[in-house]
Parts: structure tokens; C-alpha cells; sequence
């Protein structure tokens, strides 16, 4: 039984070596041929000094050189921290120095950015280079260039002898923070092949599968469709982004690739059901379609098990911070459009529980509280955020006996008639968005920082396609002297693209409260 994450693939490597392990864009990859190139890297890695317990960046776009580099980093004992190349640098800037990175794994595609990130005293102390081309060697003022695929070929053997264990960390996923800077959610490797193997029995994950991949690895739900298919040996089908955004060519890609396992968020679903002509497409290689992340619209929901009726559809709920904790069987829908599906009940090898403002146990439909998670999937913390740490992994409140810490989610919900638990909202002013969980108070936070904004306030506004749509009223010290053009391009520089307002309102002032706090209630009833 493996008990580090990158055992999975040597298992599967070993066991079936000729299977694919990897499709892209034409592209494929063998079981054999990733554990050989991801324990090549390893070597690499270990030979430049990178040492058991190293966060090493990953600045990559989706594809198989970014899986192999996930895999290398863990066989060499290190953590590997993903960095999405789509994000504002000053994003990019603060995790690789929050991590303290000093290497960096990339593409020559992505080399201009990082340079531009630092044009000068890089804590980059080298940048490796993951193309099949010569081109690049050398330097970049302190930071050196190697290129990946030169040093590949010089090196071999095994996976390299590094005294890891399952409670060492093995990735750092940084999520919305409210305080205008990211947070890391610092995963183990207990943490997450917990998840890993309780997910392949659970929804009896087989060699045959052929499963969907469009998350990043900076999110999330990469980790079931990446690892969870290694663990079975099945075959990883990454979605290219020119193709994930247009029904019509997905139904087809769907259909080229029989893929069987579908994981997303609703939004990628809610897209796909638009296409007119879906009815026409053959979708019966897919068998079980996962979502999660944000609400699902019924009328999208309903058409997709209409037209895909050989699928078993499920609604998973979780956090970066304790993955998918709870379940629910897609088996029938309400009848009526405007109800929510129930986020379920409690995955094998979890416990969750909800508490009132009193800490009654909450178990009965009229009943509210929030929402707690009890798994040995449960983080440790935030890298090196102490405070937010202690807020929200504390002790277990109906077993202060124990010398266990649980999650405290935040999400407030209640149990239906029959007892699965049903999400009403956030105790704070979190948002999901396209899949993406997003504190409001990063987003003020990055408007508020501009010299010609006075106040600024975030309001959502809820959209059936992709959770909700992002509002900005902005209040100017001096009317006239700033307009929307340069909010926009002031958000777009600091804020990835997922978080930047859609709309943005200049007023005069906001209304407040009695005790001097911003009225949003006021605000998105207005």
C-alpha cells in the first residue's frame, strides 16, 4: 500500500507500464515513460543541492511537462508549490517569496515574465527550463538557467533514496485571502493520499478509466484527477483551454477521448449543456461526471442527465484545506428549478459536523450552524500565517479530550429530512466564482491600496452559469480624477483575472451602518 503521494505512480508504473498515463493535445505518455522522466528530474533536482523539505515553484500552464515536474519535486523529498502563470506577477512575486522559493521549474514560453518579476536581486537561485530545446543555458544576473531536458538525458536510475515520511509536506496550494495577499494551504502526503485512495474505492476507480483534466495544479480538484488516477493506473486526459471553452468542441473532445470520469466545476457542465446540438454528440463513455465548487443550476443539470443518461452524476463539496469531504447521489432533482441540491453527507474515512452559535449540535431541519471537518485529510495550516492557522484549525469542540485539530469551514448549513446536510451561505464575506473561492476583502483590499480610492466595496451578484459575477462600488478622494479604465487596469495588475470586478461603479459615498460599518445588505439590495 503506497503511503507517499509519488508511490502511486511507481505502483502503477510497475504494474502496468505500457499504459497510458498522460494525453495532450496528440501527446501521450506512458506509465513507464513518466516514473523514468519524473525520476530523471528527481536525480536532477537532488543533484543541485534541493533538499528533503525545498519548496520549489511550478510556473506552468496545463500539460505534461507540469504533471512531470509535480512528480520529480516529490521524489526528490521537496514540495512542490504551483504558481498560476496566468496570474498578476505581483501575485507570483509574493508566493515565491512567502515559500522562500529559490528554484523554479517553467517553460521558455513563461521565461520573460519570470525575469520580468525580478529584474534585478532574484531569490531565484535557478529557473529549470522543462522544453525539449537546447536554446537556453547560462544566466540571468544571480539566477541561473538550465535547461531540464540536457540534464535529463545524462542522468538515470530509480527514485532517489530521501528519508520522507507520510506526515512531511508535500504541496502548498495558496487560495484567496482576506487581508489582500493569497494564503498557503500546506497539504501532506498523509493529507492527501488519504483522500486519494478513499476516492479510487469509493467510486471504484478502474486501470480502463480515462479521466478529465481541466483544473490547474494550482487548484485544488488537480489532485483527484491527476493522482486519483494514478492510483488506479488510469489514464489522465488534460483538456486544452481552447477547447474547454466551447461546448460544441468539448462535446467532441468528450466523445475522441471516451473519457469516463468528468471532474469540475458546475460552470464547465452549465457551458457544455448550452450547445444546441448536444442530443447529437455520443457521450456514453462517460459513467461518472463530479462537480463541485460552486452552485449547479437545475436547468442545466437536469438536460445534462437527460442526454447523458449512462452517467451517475454526484455533487462533491469540499476545501483546499480538507479536499472533498461530503457527497451527494445526483439520483433525483427537485422539481423545482430555484431549489439546491444537497451537499450530502460525509465521504468514508470522514467526519463532519455542524455546531450552532452555542455549540448544540446541529441535527434537525430547522436547525443552523457551521460546519466542521474531522479527516486525517485535514491540513496543518497556512504557511507560515500562524494567527489565521490558530482561527481556523482548532481543536475538535466536541472532543477537547483529543489532541486533534479539525476544520472550521465557515460555510453555515443544515441537515434535511433525510439527513443530508444542505448549505445555506458563508459566516464571511467569501464568495465562489468560476469554481474559485475568493474572499471579498482581498479584492477591497487591492482597490482600497490605490491612492485616488477613499472606500471601495465588493458586492456579488449571483449568476446560474458561474457562481457569481464580481461588482465594485468605488468611492475617489476627488471626483473626476480617476475612472473605471484605471481601476480596471490597477485590479488586472495585482488580482488574477478570476477576481477582478466586472463592473465598477464610481459614487459620491456608500451608505453605512449605525456602528460606522458599509451597509451591504443596503448596498446589494440597492
Amino acid at each position: 500500500m503506497a503511503f507517499l503521494l509519488h508511490h502511486l505512480l511507481s505502483e502503477s508504473a510497475s504494474k502496468y507500464p505500457d499504459r497510458e498515463a498522460i494525453s495532450f493535445k496528440g501527446r501521450t505518455i506512458t506509465y513507464a515513460e513518466l516514473e523514468r522522466e519524473s525520476n530523471k528530474l528527481a536525480h536532477t533536482l537532488v543533484a543541485l543541492g534541493i533538499v528533503k523539505g525545498d519548496r520549489v515553484g511550478l510556473y506552468f500552464d496545463r500539460g505534461i511537462e507540469s504533471i512531470i515536474s509535480a512528480c520529480g519535486v516529490l521524489k526528490a523529498g521537496a514540495i512542490y508549490v504551483p504558481i498560476d502563470p496566468s496570474s498578476p506577477l505581483r501575485r507570483a512575486i509574493y508566493i515565491i517569496e512567502k515559500c522562500g522559493i529559490k528554484s523554479l521549474l517553467s517553460t521558455q514560453e513563461k521565461l520573460t515574465k519570470i525575469v520580468e518579476a525580478f529584474p534585478e536581486n532574484s531569490p531565484l537561485e535557478r529557473i529549470i527550463l522543462m522544453d525539449k530545446n537546447d536554446q537556453y543555458s547560462g544566466s540571468i544576473g544571480s539566477t541561473q538557467l538550465i535547461n531540464g531536458y540536457s540534464v535529463l538525458r545524462e542522468v538515470g536510475g530509480n527514485v532517489p533514496v530521501v528519508s520522507v515520511i507520510d506526515s512531511d509536506i508535500a504541496y502548498i496550494l495558496f487560495t484567496s485571502g482576506s487581508t489582500g495577499n493569497p494564503k498557503g494551504v500546506v497539504i501532506s502526503h498523509l493529507n492527501s493520499i488519504t483522500f486519494v485512495n478513499s476516492a479510487c474505492d469509493f467510486f471504484h476507480i478502474e486501470k480502463e478509466d480515462r479521466f478529465s483534466n481541466i483544473a490547474p495544479l494550482h487548484f485544488d480538484m488537480s489532485i483527484f484527477d491527476i493522482f486519483v488516477a494514478f492510483k488506479a493506473g488510469a489514464c489522465v486526459v488534460i483538456i486544452p483551454e481552447t477547447i474547454a471553452i466551447f461546448p460544441a468542441k468539448l462535446a467532441q473532445y468528450i466523445s475522441e477521448k471516451k473519457i469516463s470520469v468528468w471532474n469540475s466545476v458546475p460552470s464547465a457542465l452549465s457551458l457544455l449543456a448550452t450547445y444546441k446540438n448536444l442530443v447529437t454528440c455520443d457521450l456514453s463513455s462517460l459513467r461518472l461526471i463530479l462537480f463541485a465548487g460552486e452552485l449547479f443550476p437545475l436547468k442545466y443539470l437536469r438536460f445534462l442527465r437527460e442526454v447523458i443518461p449512462g452517467a451517475r452524476f454526484c455533487n462533491m463539496y469540499g476545501q483546499t484545506e480538507a479536499n472533498s469531504s461530503t457527497y451527494y447521489w445526483v439520483d433525483q432533482l427537485p422539481t423545482d428549478d430555484r431549489e439546491m441540491l444537497p451537499i450530502g453527507r460525509a465521504l468514508p474515512n470522514f467526519e463532519v459536523f455542524a455546531l450552532d452559535e452555542n455549540g448544540n449540535y446541529v441535527d434537525t431541519p430547522e436547525h443552523e450552524g457551521e460546519l466542521y471537518v474531522r479527516a486525517s485529510t485535514v491540513a496543518s495550516g497556512y504557511w507560515n500565517e500562524p494567527q489565521k492557522t490558530e482561527n481556523s484549525f482548532v481543536k475538535n469542540p466536541l472532543r477537547p479530550d483529543l489532541h486533534e485539530r479539525v476544520y472550521k469551514t465557515g460555510d453555515l448549513v443544515r441537515r434535511d429530512s433525510n439527513g443530508n446536510y444542505v448549505f445555506l451561505g458563508r459566516k464571511d464575506h467569501m464568495i465562489k466564482s468560476r469554481g474559485y473561492r475568493i474572499e471579498i476583502g482581498e479584492i477591497e483590499t487591492v482597490l482600497c491600496n490605490h491612492p485616488e480610492i477613499k472606500n471601495a466595496v465588493v458586492i456579488p451578484i449571483p449568476d446560474e452559469l458561474i457562481g457569481n459575477r464580481i461588482s465594485a462600488i468605488v468611492v475617489p478622494f476627488t471626483p473626476g480624477k480617476i475612472t473605471k479604465d484605471d481601476i480596471l487596469k490597477h485590479c488586472f495588475a495585482q488580482l488574477p483575472k478570476y477576481m477582478v470586478p466586472e463592473v465598477v461603479e464610481l459614487r459620491d459615498s456608500v451608505p453605512m451602518t449605525s456602528s460606522g460599518k458599509i451597509d451591504r445588505k443596503k448596498l446589494s439590495d440597492s
